[in-house]
């Protein structure tokens, strides 16, 4: 497979060593790996803006809304639904548990994770961060685009995690 370099032949709108976005988002706008991660961040300022309110960032934000709706899941059961690997799931947990908001139990050989009563209790501020979330991504990207970019991104992340290799 031939290897290009990220889109050396775009052109550039403005001089070399001149500073700005447009130069970056020119020369490296069609890459999807860039554009992926530059998506990510804003995202996240978003996300942990919201959620910082909380006291959480937005993966515990998720960990915790599903221990709550599903209560007794395995951790590879959230690794999977969260696209995570299981020791982030761990430290998640742990960290969820150290602020007393879910707690792990063994039935059998199996670990089962349930949220507190205090991670309970919280789940519904997490669901209206969420809100709050998507009514500013809607907001700027519009609703409709908003929901389409969401639909196509999960679907590109399920596809790539079922071969995590990139093969």
């Amino acid at each position: 497979m031939d290897s290009v370099a990220p889109h050396t032949d775009l052109p550039t709108t403005t001089s070399p060593g001149e500073s700005g976005t447009a130069a970056l988002s020119t020369r490296f706008g069609a890459c999807l790996l860039f554009s992926a991660n530059a998506l990510a961040r804003s995202l996240t300022t978003i996300g942990d803006g919201e959620f910082a309110q909380l006291g959480l960032s937005y993966s515990h934000a998720y960990l915790l809304n599903e221990i709550a709706l599903n209560p007794g899941m395995t951790p590879t059961y959230l690794s999977e639904t969260l696209l995570l690997s299981p020791s982030t799931i761990t430290r998640l947990i742990e960290k969820l548990e150290g602020k007393g908001l879910a707690r792990r139990e063994m039935v059998g050989k199996h670990t089962m994770v349930f949220a507190t009563q205090a991670g309970e209790d919280l789940a519904p501020a997490v669901d209206r961060a969420w809100q709050a979330n998507w009514a500013k991504f809607s907001e700027k990207l519009g609703e409709d685009n908003a929901l389409a970019l969401t639909r196509q991104i999960f679907a590109a992340a399920e596809r790539l995690n079922a071969d995590p290799s990139g093969e």
